[in-house]
Protein backbone atom coordinates (compact mmCIF):
# COMPACT_ATOMS: atom_id res chain seq x y z
CA UNK A 1 0.00 0.00 0.00
CA UNK A 2 1.45 3.45 -0.60
CA UNK A 3 0.25 6.80 -1.69
CA UNK A 4 -0.81 10.24 -0.20
CA UNK A 5 -4.05 10.89 2.35
CA UNK A 6 -4.88 14.67 2.75
CA UNK A 7 -6.31 14.07 6.02
CA UNK A 8 -8.49 17.42 8.10
CA UNK A 9 -6.38 17.26 11.39
CA UNK A 10 -8.88 18.76 13.98
CA UNK A 11 -7.70 20.85 17.20
CA UNK A 12 -6.73 19.22 20.03
CA UNK A 13 -4.20 16.48 18.23
CA UNK A 14 -0.42 16.87 16.83
CA UNK A 15 0.62 16.10 13.55
CA UNK A 16 2.22 12.60 15.11
CA UNK A 17 -1.04 11.36 16.53
CA UNK A 18 -2.45 11.52 13.72
CA UNK A 19 0.57 9.37 12.26
CA UNK A 20 0.21 7.04 15.01
CA UNK A 21 -4.19 6.49 14.50
CA UNK A 22 -3.42 6.12 10.76
CA UNK A 23 -0.55 3.20 11.85
CA UNK A 24 -3.14 1.78 13.66
CA UNK A 25 -5.63 1.93 11.24
CA UNK A 26 -3.73 1.07 8.07
CA UNK A 27 -1.31 -1.29 10.31
CA UNK A 28 1.42 0.04 7.41
CA UNK A 29 4.56 1.61 9.87
CA UNK A 30 5.99 3.42 7.51
CA UNK A 31 3.72 6.44 7.57
CA UNK A 32 4.66 10.21 7.19
CA UNK A 33 3.41 13.94 7.24
CA UNK A 34 5.01 16.67 5.22
CA UNK A 35 4.57 19.52 7.39
CA UNK A 36 3.47 19.93 10.83
CA UNK A 37 0.98 21.64 12.26
CA UNK A 38 0.03 23.32 15.88
CA UNK A 39 -2.38 20.81 18.03
CA UNK A 40 -4.44 23.95 18.46
CA UNK A 41 -4.74 24.45 14.44
CA UNK A 42 -6.90 22.75 12.38
CA UNK A 43 -6.58 22.25 8.28
CA UNK A 44 -5.00 20.24 5.78
CA UNK A 45 -2.43 17.71 6.74
CA UNK A 46 -1.06 15.80 4.15
CA UNK A 47 0.31 12.01 4.92
CA UNK A 48 2.06 9.67 2.85
CA UNK A 49 1.95 6.18 3.03
CA UNK A 50 4.39 3.61 2.42
CA UNK A 51 7.51 3.99 0.17
CA UNK A 52 5.56 7.67 -0.96
CA UNK A 53 7.17 9.13 2.45
CA UNK A 54 10.61 9.43 -0.05
CA UNK A 55 8.33 12.00 -2.13
CA UNK A 56 8.13 14.31 0.67
CA UNK A 57 11.07 16.11 0.21
CA UNK A 58 9.72 16.59 -3.71
CA UNK A 59 6.57 18.28 -2.42
CA UNK A 60 5.95 21.98 -2.87
CA UNK A 61 6.64 23.39 0.70
CA UNK A 62 7.33 27.34 -0.99
CA UNK A 63 3.16 28.04 0.47
CA UNK A 64 1.37 27.75 2.92
CA UNK A 65 -2.37 29.11 3.06
CA UNK A 66 -4.50 29.46 6.26
CA UNK A 67 -7.58 30.85 7.47
CA UNK A 68 -7.27 32.97 10.80
CA UNK A 69 -8.94 34.58 13.09
CA UNK A 70 -7.59 37.29 15.24
CA UNK A 71 -8.07 38.81 18.60
CA UNK A 72 -7.21 42.38 19.24
CA UNK A 73 -6.90 43.94 22.37
CA UNK A 74 -4.77 41.15 24.29
CA UNK A 75 -0.94 40.18 24.17
CA UNK A 76 -0.01 36.67 25.66
CA UNK A 77 3.32 34.81 26.31
CA UNK A 78 2.50 32.28 23.33
CA UNK A 79 0.84 34.62 21.10
CA UNK A 80 -2.65 32.76 21.04
CA UNK A 81 -5.55 32.27 23.04
CA UNK A 82 -3.53 29.60 25.16
CA UNK A 83 -0.75 31.45 26.87
CA UNK A 84 -0.62 33.93 29.88
CA UNK A 85 -1.78 37.36 29.21
CA UNK A 86 0.67 39.74 29.87
CA UNK A 87 -1.23 42.52 28.94
CA UNK A 88 -4.91 43.81 27.64
CA UNK A 89 -6.56 46.96 26.12
CA UNK A 90 -9.32 48.43 25.42
CA UNK A 91 -8.61 50.65 23.00
CA UNK A 92 -9.82 48.54 19.63
CA UNK A 93 -8.82 50.50 16.41
CA UNK A 94 -11.06 50.95 13.65
CA UNK A 95 -11.58 47.49 11.13
CA UNK A 96 -10.61 50.35 8.43
CA UNK A 97 -7.37 50.11 10.51
CA UNK A 98 -6.79 47.18 10.91
CA UNK A 99 -7.09 46.13 7.84
CA UNK A 100 -4.30 48.65 7.15
CA UNK A 101 -1.81 47.04 9.16
CA UNK A 102 -2.84 43.57 7.50
CA UNK A 103 -2.10 45.13 4.38
CA UNK A 104 1.44 46.45 5.27
CA UNK A 105 2.74 42.95 6.17
CA UNK A 106 2.47 41.87 2.73
CA UNK A 107 5.86 41.62 0.86
CA UNK A 108 9.17 40.41 2.88
CA UNK A 109 8.91 40.06 6.12
CA UNK A 110 11.62 39.16 9.05
CA UNK A 111 10.04 37.75 11.74
CA UNK A 112 11.42 36.75 15.35
CA UNK A 113 10.80 33.32 16.17
CA UNK A 114 8.18 32.85 19.20
CA UNK A 115 9.72 31.34 22.37
CA UNK A 116 6.79 28.58 21.92
CA UNK A 117 8.18 26.73 19.50
CA UNK A 118 10.07 23.35 18.19
CA UNK A 119 13.08 25.08 17.23
CA UNK A 120 16.45 24.40 19.15
CA UNK A 121 18.90 26.22 21.35
CA UNK A 122 21.39 24.01 22.20
CA UNK A 123 19.59 21.19 22.04
CA UNK A 124 16.74 22.15 23.65
CA UNK A 125 13.02 23.07 22.34
CA UNK A 126 12.63 26.90 23.05
CA UNK A 127 9.13 26.03 24.15
CA UNK A 128 10.43 23.91 26.85
CA UNK A 129 12.94 26.50 28.25
CA UNK A 130 9.90 29.17 27.94
CA UNK A 131 7.93 26.61 30.36
CA UNK A 132 11.02 27.05 32.89
CA UNK A 133 10.86 31.00 32.68
CA UNK A 134 13.84 31.22 29.88
CA UNK A 135 13.82 33.69 27.23
CA UNK A 136 16.63 33.33 24.66
CA UNK A 137 17.63 35.89 22.18
CA UNK A 138 16.69 34.64 18.37
CA UNK A 139 17.59 35.98 14.88
CA UNK A 140 14.62 37.11 12.80
CA UNK A 141 14.26 34.89 9.93
CA UNK A 142 13.08 36.17 6.57
CA UNK A 143 9.72 35.05 5.60
CA UNK A 144 7.37 36.04 2.76
CA UNK A 145 3.24 37.47 3.26
CA UNK A 146 2.67 36.58 -0.72
CA UNK A 147 -1.28 37.94 0.11
CA UNK A 148 -3.91 38.81 2.78
CA UNK A 149 -7.48 38.76 1.97
CA UNK A 150 -9.83 40.00 4.49
CA UNK A 151 -12.84 38.50 5.14
CA UNK A 152 -14.82 40.11 7.84
CA UNK A 153 -14.25 41.66 11.40
CA UNK A 154 -16.58 43.30 14.00
CA UNK A 155 -15.60 44.52 17.72
CA UNK A 156 -12.30 43.32 18.54
CA UNK A 157 -12.05 39.78 16.23
CA UNK A 158 -10.90 39.94 12.25
CA UNK A 159 -11.14 36.93 10.12
CA UNK A 160 -8.69 37.11 6.72
CA UNK A 161 -6.73 34.77 4.93
CA UNK A 162 -2.65 34.46 4.39
CA UNK A 163 -0.73 33.12 1.93
CA UNK A 164 2.92 33.00 3.35
CA UNK A 165 5.87 31.04 3.14
CA UNK A 166 7.05 27.59 4.67
CA UNK A 167 8.02 28.15 8.37
CA UNK A 168 6.19 31.19 9.34
CA UNK A 169 4.35 31.42 12.62
CA UNK A 170 0.83 32.73 11.87
CA UNK A 171 0.47 33.69 15.78
CA UNK A 172 3.35 36.06 15.80
CA UNK A 173 1.89 37.45 12.37
CA UNK A 174 -0.88 37.99 14.44
CA UNK A 175 1.21 39.42 17.22
CA UNK A 176 3.05 41.90 15.05
CA UNK A 177 0.22 43.24 13.51
CA UNK A 178 -1.33 43.96 17.35
CA UNK A 179 2.47 45.67 17.74
CA UNK A 180 1.83 48.13 14.77
CA UNK A 181 -1.78 48.81 15.74
CA UNK A 182 -0.64 49.44 19.58
CA UNK A 183 -3.57 47.60 20.85
CA UNK A 184 -1.94 43.67 21.13
CA UNK A 185 -3.06 41.05 19.00
CA UNK A 186 -3.35 37.04 19.36
CA UNK A 187 -4.15 34.53 17.39
CA UNK A 188 -7.65 32.97 18.33
CA UNK A 189 -8.02 29.86 15.96
CA UNK A 190 -5.79 28.92 13.02
CA UNK A 191 -7.25 26.52 10.00
CA UNK A 192 -4.55 25.46 7.02
CA UNK A 193 -7.07 25.60 3.75
CA UNK A 194 -3.43 24.39 1.90
CA UNK A 195 -0.54 22.89 2.22
CA UNK A 196 1.38 21.08 -0.48
CA UNK A 197 -0.99 21.80 -3.34
CA UNK A 198 -3.52 19.41 -1.65
CA UNK A 199 -6.74 21.50 -0.30
CA UNK A 200 -9.36 21.97 2.65
CA UNK A 201 -12.47 20.44 0.44
CA UNK A 202 -10.91 17.48 -0.42
CA UNK A 203 -9.35 16.86 3.16
CA UNK A 204 -11.00 13.81 5.29
CA UNK A 205 -11.29 13.64 8.94
CA UNK A 206 -9.53 10.59 10.97
CA UNK A 207 -12.95 9.91 12.44
CA UNK A 208 -14.29 9.46 8.69
CA UNK A 209 -10.97 7.32 7.63
CA UNK A 210 -11.77 4.78 10.76
CA UNK A 211 -15.77 4.67 9.70
CA UNK A 212 -15.16 4.17 6.06
CA UNK A 213 -15.42 0.40 5.22
CA UNK A 214 -12.73 1.05 2.79
CA UNK A 215 -10.39 3.37 3.78
CA UNK A 216 -7.86 2.51 1.29
CA UNK A 217 -10.01 4.16 -1.54
CA UNK A 218 -9.48 7.53 -0.32
CA UNK A 219 -5.89 7.31 -0.61
CA UNK A 220 -4.46 9.28 -3.85
CA UNK A 221 -1.79 8.97 -6.24
CA UNK A 222 1.83 10.18 -4.36
CA UNK A 223 2.20 12.06 -7.99
CA UNK A 224 -0.87 14.55 -7.50
CA UNK A 225 1.20 16.58 -5.22
CA UNK A 226 4.08 16.66 -7.97
CA UNK A 227 2.45 18.65 -10.96
CA UNK A 228 4.48 21.52 -10.31
CA UNK A 229 7.51 18.83 -11.99
CA UNK A 230 7.47 18.65 -15.80
CA UNK A 231 7.03 14.74 -16.72
CA UNK A 232 9.07 12.45 -18.47
CA UNK A 233 7.70 9.51 -20.42
CA UNK A 234 10.10 6.56 -20.33
CA UNK A 235 9.06 3.18 -22.54
CA UNK A 236 8.80 -0.48 -20.79
CA UNK A 237 11.69 -2.05 -22.96
CA UNK A 238 13.33 0.68 -20.26
CA UNK A 239 12.36 -0.45 -17.25
CA UNK A 240 15.31 -2.52 -16.09
CA UNK A 241 17.69 0.19 -16.99
CA UNK A 242 15.65 3.39 -15.12
CA UNK A 243 15.12 1.26 -12.35
CA UNK A 244 18.65 0.03 -11.41
CA UNK A 245 19.74 4.12 -12.19
CA UNK A 246 20.82 3.31 -15.55
CA UNK A 247 20.89 6.77 -17.61
CA UNK A 248 18.92 6.43 -20.68
CA UNK A 249 18.54 8.65 -23.40
CA UNK A 250 15.31 7.70 -24.99
CA UNK A 251 12.59 9.46 -23.42
CA UNK A 252 9.69 12.00 -23.79
CA UNK A 253 9.89 15.40 -21.56
CA UNK A 254 6.46 17.59 -21.03
CA UNK A 255 6.47 20.75 -19.53
CA UNK A 256 4.18 21.44 -17.62
CA UNK A 257 1.04 22.83 -17.80
CA UNK A 258 1.52 21.88 -21.85
CA UNK A 259 -0.69 18.59 -21.35
CA UNK A 260 0.78 14.92 -22.38
CA UNK A 261 -0.09 16.41 -26.23
CA UNK A 262 2.99 18.46 -26.42
CA UNK A 263 6.23 16.51 -25.70
CA UNK A 264 9.69 18.58 -26.00
CA UNK A 265 12.57 17.57 -27.68
CA UNK A 266 15.36 19.67 -26.76
CA UNK A 267 18.64 19.39 -24.85
CA UNK A 268 18.01 19.82 -20.98
CA UNK A 269 20.35 20.00 -17.87
CA UNK A 270 20.02 19.47 -14.59
CA UNK A 271 15.97 19.30 -14.84
CA UNK A 272 14.40 17.94 -11.68
CA UNK A 273 11.05 15.74 -13.91
CA UNK A 274 8.61 13.18 -12.58
CA UNK A 275 9.38 9.81 -14.08
CA UNK A 276 6.85 7.69 -15.71
CA UNK A 277 7.76 4.19 -16.93
CA UNK A 278 4.52 5.03 -19.77
CA UNK A 279 2.02 5.97 -17.69
CA UNK A 280 3.18 4.36 -14.10
CA UNK A 281 4.92 6.67 -11.84
CA UNK A 282 8.07 5.16 -10.46
CA UNK A 283 9.68 8.18 -8.78
CA UNK A 284 11.83 11.62 -9.24
CA UNK A 285 14.91 11.40 -12.21
CA UNK A 286 17.12 14.42 -13.39
CA UNK A 287 17.89 14.94 -16.71
CA UNK A 288 21.83 16.07 -17.44
CA UNK A 289 23.59 16.60 -20.88
CA UNK A 290 25.92 14.43 -21.97
CA UNK A 291 28.85 15.80 -23.86
CA UNK A 292 26.96 18.93 -24.36
CA UNK A 293 24.45 17.19 -27.20
CA UNK A 294 22.47 14.93 -25.63
CA UNK A 295 20.02 14.61 -22.85
CA UNK A 296 20.09 11.79 -20.67
CA UNK A 297 17.53 11.08 -17.75
CA UNK A 298 18.79 9.03 -14.69
CA UNK A 299 16.28 8.07 -11.74
CA UNK A 300 16.99 9.71 -8.33
CA UNK A 301 17.83 7.19 -5.80
CA UNK A 302 16.32 8.55 -2.96
CA UNK A 303 13.09 8.77 -4.43
CA UNK A 304 11.83 5.27 -5.07
CA UNK A 305 12.07 1.77 -4.28
CA UNK A 306 14.36 -0.26 -6.18
CA UNK A 307 11.86 -3.27 -6.81
CA UNK A 308 13.49 -4.44 -10.51
CA UNK A 309 14.44 -8.04 -11.13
Amino acid sequence: MTGLLNVLKTPGMTSHDVVSRLRRLTRIKRIGHAGTLDPQAAGVLPVCIGASTKMIPFFDHSIKTYRVEMKMGLKTDTQDTTGVVLNQSSSIPSMENVKDALKSMVGEYWQTPPMYSAIKHNGKKLYELARKGQEIERAPRKKNIYDIRWISGSLDTAFFDVDCSEGTYVRTLCDDVGNLLGCGAVMSFLLRTESCRLRIDDAITLSELENEEKWSARILPVDVALEHYPKTMVEKRYSKKILNGVSVDDFLFFNVGSGDASPVYKPFDNKVTRVYLEQTFIGMGEISLNSGTLSMLKILPQSFDNQAD
